[in-house]
């Protein structure tokens, strides 16, 4: 791992750059640049995100992004192939010189309840900061993309997603008042960047379907493992019949899971942010009956009745 994070070092030394400037740049925390350029890579958040860091740092540099990665991986396999010390020096117990020398108060609980909640404060300090930096990014970045509408899906007879991509939906929707057109269910707002770069994790077997900037770039089932390119577009449409089974790392920033297991998710990337639609139903207009005009009844003619006149003369 350091020969990786050297020669991020020496890359970015060759062009003059501050780590504060990279910071600006690409939006990575100087604690995490200077955690890649040591080779402590195991510090990162995870290893989804130490992936994304060093790829967006080898590219802001000029580097191939695919040859750091390449030796990032030999890295990885080296250090699961090393082997391990003795069990028994690993199980060897300290010299009592050093047990002589520590004061009576200072026991070993005592300094492992120090470290827990040294560890806990930094933890809490951590994550804090992050909370606040989100706020902060949200709030500035909320009033222009208030008007960011999507097009709800109206009810049909047989379920089930629909094969027009959602980027032509959203090219079709008309501002009129009659428009059936709800407000995303979720929108995240993420940093400015020059093209949308998504990596998908194939976590469990899912049905998945891939649309950059309205081309397809990827429909089928997708298997734990299977390797899939990074995608890259102004628009980049996933639709997965697992949400529990799909993660996503959206320029850099690891999204997580997508949903749960079993749930259907449709999820739009784009240059503001995350788009999450919710699926609406507009109420069927029930047919009024039509009035059948009765037919009138013609009135029936009886026969009138003339008198009877009698014959002059007769008995």
């Amino acid at each position: 791992m350091a020969d990786v994070g050297g020669r991020l070092r020496e890359a970015r030394e060759r062009l003059g750059l501050t780590l504060e400037e990279v910071e600006r740049t690409t939006r990575i925390r100087i604690h995490h640049l200077q955690a890649i350029e040591r080779g402590e890579l195991e510090g990162l958040p995870s290893p989804v995100q130490a992936r994304g860091f060093l790829r967006n740092y080898a590219e802001f540099l000029g580097l191939e992004p695919g040859e750091v990665m390449l030796q990032y991986a030999e890295g990885l396999h080296k250090r699961k192939t090393r082997p391990r010390p003795p069990l028994e020096a690993a199980l060897r117990p300290a010299p009592t010189a050093v047990r002589a020398r520590m004061p009576g108060w200072l026991s070993v609980d005592m300094l492992v309840a120090a470290l827990v909640t040294l560890a806990v404060i930094a933890v809490l300090i951590w994550g804090g900061g992050r909370v606040m930096a989100a706020m902060r990014q949200s709030s500035q970045a909320l009033q222009p993309a208030s008007g960011f509408l999507i097009p709800t899906q109206t009810s049909s007879p047989s379920p089930g997603l629909s094969p027009q991509p959602l980027l032509n939906e959203l090219s079709g929707v008309s501002p009129t008042p009659t428009s059936a057109v709800s407000s995303p269910g979720a929108l995240t707002i993420l940093g400015p960047a020059s093209q949308v770069e998504l990596h998908l994790v194939v976590e469990k077997r899912t049905w998945l379907r891939v649309i950059v900037d309205g081309a397809e770039a990827f429909s089928g089932r997708a298997a734990p493992g299977q390797p899939l390119p990074d995608y890259r577009g102004q628009v980049v449409e996933v639709w997965t019949g697992n949400g529990g089974g799909l993660h996503a790392v959206y320029n850099g920033q690891d999204q997580g899971l997508l949903g749960d297991l079993g749930e259907v998710v449709i999820r739009l990337w784009t240059l503001q942010g995350v788009l999450t639609p919710t699926p609406t139903q507009t109420p069927t207009p029930t047919e009024t009956p039509k009035v059948t005009p009765t037919p009138l009844v013609s009135p029936t003619p009886r026969p009138i009745r003339l008198p009877t006149t009698t014959p002059e003369g007769g008995p």
